[in-house]
C-alpha cells in the first residue's frame, strides 16, 4: 500500500500505524499481511497533524491451493457408507470448509479459482525413501497460487514422528511451498485428531516460519463436532457439518 499526501511541508513526513496508534511508522509505503485498518499522520519535527485519517483493509487472493486429505476432499466409498464427493463427512458440498473459505474469499474477489491437492503422501511417507516433495511442484507452476493453506495431520502415525524427523520434513516442505517463486501467504493448521507430537510439531514450525497457524485443538475430542451419524467408525470420526464451519472460521480469521 502506498501513503500520499495532497500538501507535505518542507522536511516533513508521512507516518502510519497498523495497530492503532500504539506504534509508529515512517513512510510512504508498506506491505500488507493481514487486513485490518491503517493509520496515517503528517510529523514535522516533534509536532504531528491533529487529523489521523483511518482506513479499513482487506486483502483478496486470486488463487488458492489447498493441501489436504480425506477432510478437504473423499470420493464416494459405498463400502463404508460414504457417497458424496466433497470434504468427508460433511453433508454436501457446500458445507465443507473449502467451499465454506471459498465462499468468504470470493466476496472480496470473485474471480477466485481453488486448487485441491491430496497431502497424503506426505503424511504416510515422509521421511522415507519412498517419499519426494517433488509431488507438489506440478501444482505451483500451473496455479502460482497466492494462498496456500496446508490443512494435514490426521493420517500422520504420531509414534514415527520423532523417528522420521517429521521436524525437518515439515520444515522442508513449507519452505518449499513459501519460496517456489511467487508472493504466497501460507496458513498450515493442526489436527482435529489426538497427536500431540505431531501438533506440536506443526505449531513451532509454522510459528518459526512466520506463517500464520491455525490452532484446531478446540476440535479434538469434542463430539459435538463429529459425525457420529454414520455407522462407519473411520467416516464418523470427521468434522460433521458444525466441524467443517468451524474449521473454516478459525482459517478464515488467520486469512483476514
Amino acid at each position: 500500500m502506498t501513503l500520499t499526501a495532497d500538501t507535505l511541508p518542507l522536511g516533513a513526513v508521512i507516518e502510519y500505524s497498523l495497530d492503532n496508534g500504539v506504534n509508529w511508522e515512517t513512510g510512504k509505503q508498506f506491505i500488507l499481511a493481514t487486513g485490518g485498518k491503517v493509520l496515517s499522520r503528517i510529523r514535522s519535527g516533534s509536532k504531528v497533524s491533529l487529523s489521523r485519517s483511518s482506513a479499513p483493509f482487506n486483502l483478496y487472493f486470486q488463487r488458492m491451493l489447498v493441501i489436504g486429505n480425506s477432510i478437504m476432499s473423499h470420493g464416494p466409498a459405498p463400502d463404508l457408507g460414504w457417497f458424496n464427493n466433497n470434504g468427508m463427512a460433511a453433508s454436501a458440498p457446500e458445507k465443507d470448509f473449502v467451499h465454506l473459505l471459498t465462499g468468504r474469499l470470493r466476496t472480496f474477489y470473485p474471480g477466485m479459482t481453488v486448487t485441491l491437492q491430496s497431502g497424503g503422501n506426505f503424511e504416510t511417507q515422509f521421511g522415507t525413501p519412498a517419499y519426494s516433495f517433488d509431488e507438489f511442484k506440478g501444482s505451483l507452476q500451473q496455479v502460482q497460487p497466492d494462498l496456500i493453506v496446508v490443512r494435514l495431520g490426521e493420517n500422520i502415525d504420531d509414534s514415527q514422528v520423532p523417528k522420521r524427523g517429521f521436524e525437518t520434513q515439515l520444515r522442508q516442505l513449507l519452505d518449499g511451498l513459501a519460496n517456489y517463486g511467487q508472493p504466497v501467504r501460507v496458513v498450515c493448521t493442526t489436527g482435529v485428531w489426538q497427536q500431540p507430537q505431531a501438533d506440536a510439531i506443526i505449531r513451532k514450525v509454522t510459528t518459526e516460519q512466520g506463517h500464520a497457524l491455525v490452532d484446531l485443538s478446540c476440535l479434538v475430542g469434542q463430539s459435538q463436532y463429529f459425525a457420529s451419524q454414520y455407522t462407519n467408525p473411520g467416516v464418523a470420526a470427521h468434522p460433521n457439518d458444525a466441524g467443517m464451519q468451524r474449521i473454516a472460521d478459525l482459517i478464515w480469521a488467520k486469512i483476514q
